[in-house]
């Protein structure tokens, strides 16, 4: 996908759009280890099971071309939020996301990377008590019109920290700025600073991509050849 310019090199982001009637996903399912198949045994709709295989194999055949292994080799593990890393190559960071008909997928050599999509339909009425923080509720900036593009960021921000969704919402503060990127306050001076940005995405959809900067840091890998 094309993304902000005020990105920095080394971040790509793919998207798939998914076909729910096929029945070709046997070659998916192949690349798919097998804690992924029996999380993906798990889902009782179609869809879901639809969602979750293809979106693990596109994500292992992406990076399987930059690690050099092949995609049924790599060995993906998860944190205690359940945030995706490759234990054996430590320099490169992704996250995906899903909703509706579509996902995304976000590589990063630059630091760790945070994802999330939407639909803009989504019901948001009363949740926010439960996402604003105290100074996004002074200011006045988010309401019920945009507030599925507040939701994206946040989600993409607390992703890209590795922490969970809802114990966190109202510690992080977005404050938009002038070129589609965002400003991100919290007051925990153990988390690393975060970006964020709006990107891309389908008609009726929300995304955003946020990623972690520590400062003075280095890339974690080589940057990608586009």
């Amino acid at each position: 996908m094309q993304l902000p310019r005020t990105l920095p090199a080394g971040i790509e982001v793919w998207l798939l759009e998914f076909d729910f009637n096929s029945t070709e996903l046997a070659s998916d399912w192949a690349l798919l280890s097998a804690e992924e198949k029996a999380r993906a045994r798990h889902f009782h709709q179609s869809e879901d099971r639809v969602r979750a295989v293809a979106t693990r194999a596109a994500l292992r055949r992406l990076l399987a071309e930059r690690v050099q292994s092949s995609p049924e080799a790599l060995r993906i593990e998860v944190n205690g939020f359940g945030k995706p890393c490759l234990p054996t190559h430590a320099g490169i960071a992704f996250n995906v996301t899903h909703a509706g008909r579509f996902a995304l997928i976000a590589l990063s050599t630059q630091g760790e990377v945070g994802i999330d999509i939407e639909q803009r339909y989504r019901d948001v009425a009363h949740l926010d008590a439960h996402v604003l923080s105290t100074i996004e509720q002074a200011s006045g900036i988010w309401s019920s019109s945009n507030f599925i593009e507040l939701w994206v960021v946040k989600e993409s921000v607390l992703k890209a920290l590795g922490f969970g969704i809802a114990e966190y919402l109202q510690a992080i503060t977005v404050l938009p700025n002038n070129d589609g990127s965002y400003s991100i306050i919290h007051d925990q001076t153990e988390w690393a600073k975060v970006d964020a940005w709006s990107i891309e995405a389908p008609d009726h959809y929300a995304a955003a991509l946020a990623l972690t900067r520590h400062s003075g840091s280095r890339p974690l890998y080589q940057p990608f050849l586009f």
